[in-house]
C-alpha cells in the first residue's frame, strides 16, 4: 500500500508547480488542486476499503518508515501509517476539501489572487492529509507546523486590510503557544521512550515513578498543544477572528483540518493519558465542559454570522474534548466526523448569504428563505444537524459522548453524581446550540422583511447539496462507524435519546418564543442584567486581559527597549563611531602634513637640484673649463688653510676644556 503516500503528496504537487508561476498563468490553473484533489478522494476511498476488508480495527493495516539518523543508540525514524482511524480521515479530509474547493471557484472567481488562493488551498489540505497518515508523533508534528503557516496565509489573504493582516498575526501567535507545549512533550517522550512512532509508544512500559511522571507531562505537554490548535479555552480566542480570511478557507479550517488536528492528536495520543495518572484525563474533561459551555454562551449574543458559527465550532470542539476524556475516542472520532460536514455546509452557506447580502451581520438581513430557496435548505438542514434533531448526524454523535460520559470508567474515579453534573452541563450546552441555531435561522430567514438577494452559481451550490446529503445520512451508520473502529456498536441509549430530544425542543422552543414570537424584548433582558450581558459582548473579557496582561506590557517592554537601544546602545555605538572619526581625521591630518610632506619635499629638493644640475650640462667647453679652475682652486683654499685650521683647533680645544 505504499501509493497512500500519493493521497498527499497529490495536493502538495500541486502547490509546488503552481508556485513559481506567474499570477496570470496561476490563475488559470485553478483545475490543477481540483484535480489533485480528486485524485486523493479515489485513494482515500481505496484506502478506506482495503481497511474494511481487513477489519483490524485501530490496528494498522500497512506501516512504513525511514530511518533519518540515529540518537542515542535510538534509530529516528517517520513513517506512514494506515489504520482505520486513518482511513476515516483521510475520506473527511478529502471529501470536505474536494467540496471547498469546487466551492471556491465560484466564491473566489473576481478575486486577483485566485491562483494563490487555490495553491495555498491545496497545500493546507496537502499537510492535513500527511498529518494523518503520519505513523509517529514526529511527522504528525511536521504536518501540523506547515498546517500552521498554512492558515495565517489564508487568514492573512486579504493583507492589504488591517482586519486580516491583524488575525493572522493573532491566530500564528496563539496556536504557536500550544505547540511549544507540543514540542516539549516530544522531547520527553524521546528522552524516555526513545521513539516517536505511535505503536511503539504505546507499547512502552510507562511504569511508575519517574516513567509515570514522565507519561503524565508528555500528556499535558500534547494537551496544551492540542488546545491551542482545537482552540480550547484559554487558547480559543484566535478562532473567531480567523473568520476575517475567505469563507471557504473558514469552512476548511474549521471543520475537517486546522481544528481537528488537535482532537486528532490526542485520539492518537490516548494510550498515554491511559498509562498517566487519571487527573490528566480529569484536565481534558474539565477543560472540554468549560469550551463547550463558553462557546455557546459567546455564540448567543453574536450578530456577525461567521463568528457565531465560529463560537459554535468552539463549543463543539469542547464536546470532543469531553469525550476522550471519558475515554471514549470512538465518540469523540464520530462526533468530529459529523460535525465537519455540516459545518462546512454552515460556513458554505454563510458565503452564499453574506455574497447575496454584502454583509456578515444577521441584524441586517431577513427574508432570505424567499430569494435563496437552495441556500435555505441545505442551510437548514446542517443548522438542524447542529442544533440535534433526531434522525439528523449531530443528535447521533452528541448522544455518543452523552453516554460516555455516564459510563465513564471506575478507574477515573467519578461518582454518580459527578457523572450526572457533567451530563447536565453538556446538555445545557446542547440547549444554548438549539437556541442560538434557531435564533441565526429566523434572524436570517424567518422574518418578513423583503430581500433583493439572488441564488448563487451552482458551483456554489452543489458542493452545499453533497454535504447536505452526508449530513442526512452519515449519522445512521453510528454502529457501523464503532465497529470499523473495532469498538462495541450500539444505538443511542433510550434514556439520553430523551434528554437530548427534549434539550433541543427547549432550546429550539426559547429561541423561537424569544426571536419569532418575540414574546420576550431583548432590549429589556439586555438593559435588566446589564453586567452579565456587557461579559457576554465583550467575549468574557478573554481579550482585553490579554491585551492588558500580556500584549501591553509587551509593547511598553518594546518601546523601553526602543528607547534604551536608541539613547543608550546607539549613543555609545556613535559616540565610539564619532570619536573614532575625529581620531582618523588627526591620522589622516598628520598623514597630509608630515609624511606627505616630508616625502612631498624631498622630492621637490631632488627636482631643484635636478633642475640646477641640468643648467650645468649644457655640453660647452667654457663652462667646463670655469668648473675645473673653480674646483682647483677649491682645493688650493682647503691646502693652504688646512695647517691655520689645526692651529686654531690647538688652541680652542685646551681652551674649552678649561672652561
Amino acid at each position: 500500500m505504499a501509493w497512500v503516500l500519493l493521497i498527499a503528496l497529490l495536493p502538495a504537487l500541486a502547490f509546488a508547480a503552481m508556485a513559481p508561476m506567474s499570477r496570470a498563468v496561476r490563475n488559470r490553473m485553478q483545475w490543477l488542486p481540483l484535480t489533485a484533489m480528486s485524485g486523493s478522494l479515489v485513494l482515500s476511498f481505496a484506502a478506506f476499503v482495503e481497511v474494511w476488508r481487513a477489519g483490524l480495527g485501530e490496528e494498522p493495516v500497512w506501516e512504513a518508515a525511514v530511518k533519518l539518523a540515529e540518537l542515542g543508540g535510538n534509530p529516528l525514524e517517520v513513517g506512514l501509517r494506515i489504520d482505520a482511524i486513518t482511513a476515516v480521515m483521510l475520506l473527511v479530509v478529502t471529501i470536505v476539501g474536494l467540496c471547498v474547493q469546487v466551492y471556491s471557484l465560484g466564491y473566489m472567481h473576481k478575486d486577483e489572487r485566485r491562483g494563490w488562493y487555490f495553491a495555498v488551498l491545496s497545500l493546507f489540505s496537502a499537510a492535513m492529509l500527511l498529518l494523518v497518515l503520519a505513523g509517529d508523533f514526529l511527522l504528525l508534528y511536521m504536518s501540523w507546523e506547515v498546517m500552521g503557516l498554512c492558515s495565517y496565509l489564508l487568514i492573512g489573504f486579504w493583507h492589504e486590510e488591517e482586519g486580516p493582516r491583524s488575525a493572522s498575526i493573532k491566530a500564528f501567535l496563539t496556536t504557536r503557544v500550544g505547540d511549544v507545549g507540543f514540542a516539549l512533550g516530544l522531547a520527553v517522550m524521546w528522552a524516555t521512550a526513545g521513539t516517536f512512532g505511535f505503536g511503539a509508544v504505546a507499547r512502552f512500559n510507562w511504569g511508575a515513578g519517574a516513567g509515570l511522571a514522565a507519561a503524565s507531562a508528555v500528556a499535558l505537554l500534547l494537551l496544551f498543544g492540542a488546545m491551542g490548535k482545537s482552540a480550547q479555552v484559554p487558547l480559543h480566542v484566535w478562532l473567531p477572528d480567523a473568520m476575517a480570511g475567505p469563507t471557504p478557507a473558514s469552512a476548511l479550517i474549521h471543520a475537517a483540518t486546522m481544528v481537528a488536528a488537535g482532537v486528532y492528536l490526542v485520539i492518537r495520543a490516548m494510550p498515554i493519558f491511559i498509562a498517566s495518572s487519571h487527573e490528566n484525563l480529569h484536565a481534558v474533561i474539565t477543560i472540554g465542559v468549560i469550551t463547550a459551555v463558553v462557546g455557546g454562551l459567546l455564540a448567543v449574543v453574536q450578530h456577525d454570522i461567521k463568528k457565531l458559527l465560529a463560537y459554535s465550532t468552539i463549543s463543539q470542539l469542547g464536546f470532543m474534548f469531553v469525550a476522550l476524556g471519558a475515554g471514549s475516542t470512538g465518540a469523540a472520532l464520530f462526533h468530529l466526523v459529523t460535525h465537519a460536514f455540516f459545518k462546512s455546509l454552515l460556513f458554505l452557506g454563510a458565503g452564499v448569504i453574506i455574497h447575496a447580502t454584502h454583509t456578515q451581520d444577521i441584524r441586517e438581513m431577513g427574508g432570505l428563505r424567499r430569494a435563496l430557496p437552495w441556500t435555505t435548505t441545505t442551510f437548514t438542514i446542517g443548522a438542524l444537524a447542529l442544533a440535534g434533531l433526531p434522525g439528523l448526524s449531530g443528535f447521533f454523535s452528541k448522544d455518543e459522548i452523552l453516554v460516555a460520559l455516564v459510563n465513564i470508567p471506575d478507574a477515573y474515579r467519578y461518582g454518580l453524581w459527578e457523572k450526572w453534573v457533567l451530563v447536565g452541563l453538556m446538555l445545557f450546552a446542547a440547549g444554548l446550540t438549539a437556541f442560538y441555531m434557531t435564533r441565526l435561522w429566523i434572524r436570517v430567514f424567518g422574518d418578513n422583511a423583503c430581500s433583493l438577494a439572488r441564488e448563487s452559481h451552482k458551483k456554489m451550490l452543489v458542493p452545499m447539496a453533497v454535504l447536505a446529503a452526508i449530513s442526512v445520512v452519515i449519522g445512521w451508520t453510528q454502529p457501523a462507524f464503532l465497529t470499523f473502529l473495532g469498538h462495541e456498536a450500539a444505538w443511542p441509549d433510550p434514556l439520553m435519546a430523551g434528554l437530548s430530544v427534549a434539550v433541543f425542543a427547549i432550546g429550539v422552543g426559547g429561541g423561537w418564543l424569544v426571536y419569532g414570537r418575540q414574546v420576550v424584548d431583548t432590549e429589556v433582558i439586555k438593559a435588566r442584567f446589564p453586567y452579565a450581558y456587557g461579559m457576554l459582548a465583550n467575549k468574557l473579557y478573554f481579550d482585553l486581559t490579554y491585551s492588558e496582561l500580556l500584549v501591553r506590557p509587551f509593547h511598553e517592554l518594546a518601546g523601553w527597549l526602543s528607547r534604551f537601544d536608541q539613547r543608550r546602545v546607539d549613543g555609545v555605538v556613535n559616540g565610539a563611531a564619532s570619536w573614532w572619526d575625529d581620531f582618523a581625521g588627526l591620522l589622516w591630518a598628520g598623514d597630509i602634513r608630515v609624511i606627505d610632506g616630508a616625502v612631498n619635499g624631498l622630492g621637490s629638493l631632488v627636482k631643484r637640484a635636478g633642475a640646477r644640475v641640468r643648467e650645468i650640462e649644457v655640453g660647452r667647453v667654457q663652462v667646463y673649463q670655469q668648473l675645473a679652475y673653480a674646483g682647483l682652486l677649491i682645493v688650493l683654499l682647503v691646502v693652504l688653510l688646512l695647517p691655520w685650521l689645526r692651529v686654531l683647533l690647538g688652541l680652542l680645544v685646551p681652551m674649552l676644556r678649561g672652561a
